[in-house]
């Protein structure tokens, strides 16, 4: 059963993401994403609480695959510009709908933000996240030109000039 459940999931996702290169994301229904993916209505609303919910999932799904592939001795934040540049269809999506921000959600969650951490802790994870999501919004309006080994030698050898 879930199987059944993850699998519709999938199609739900699959289908919003497809109508958003055609939709703008605030004019897609429920039932034009059902209709595309082939789902009865009261699948999404017992899955899902609202489209960007969808949008999470389907982050969600792919950032933890990404990440199980990820080599441990890889830098973070390189890992997260090649997603930005492997992925760079759905971030625009994303971009387009001005979902951005559910991107740096997956990040908190990737980078195993807790409210509960000490704070400490806390504070520190979530100066890294916004730290690598704030370059990667920046990259990735500038047009991605550098390569990611290029972003991440600006990061380490200090080239910002603007502190």
């Amino acid at each position: 059963m879930q199987l059944q459940s993850d699998l519709s999931k999938s199609y739900i996702a699959e289908a919003l993401l497809q109508l958003m290169r055609t939709k703008r994301f605030s004019s897609i229904t429920n039932k034009n994403i059902t209709d595309r993916a082939g789902v009865s209505h009261i699948t999404i609303y017992r899955n899902f609480s609202s489209k960007e919910d969808i949008i999470r999932y389907y982050l969600n799904s792919i950032l933890t695959k990404c990440s199980s592939l990820w080599s441990k001795d890889e830098n973070f934040a390189y890992q997260l510009f090649s997603f930005f540049q492997n992925n760079k269809e759905t971030i625009d999506l994303l971009y387009k709908a001005n979902l951005q921000y559910l991107l740096l959600d997956n990040i908190l969650e990737l980078y195993n933000f807790d409210k509960n951490d000490p704070a400490d802790i806390a504070y520190s994870k979530v100066t890294v996240a916004y730290f690598i999501f704030g370059w990667c919004d920046v990259w990735y309006k500038r047009g991605m030109m550098e390569t990611p080994e290029e972003m991440i030698d600006f990061i380490s050898r200090g080239k910002s000039k603007a502190y």
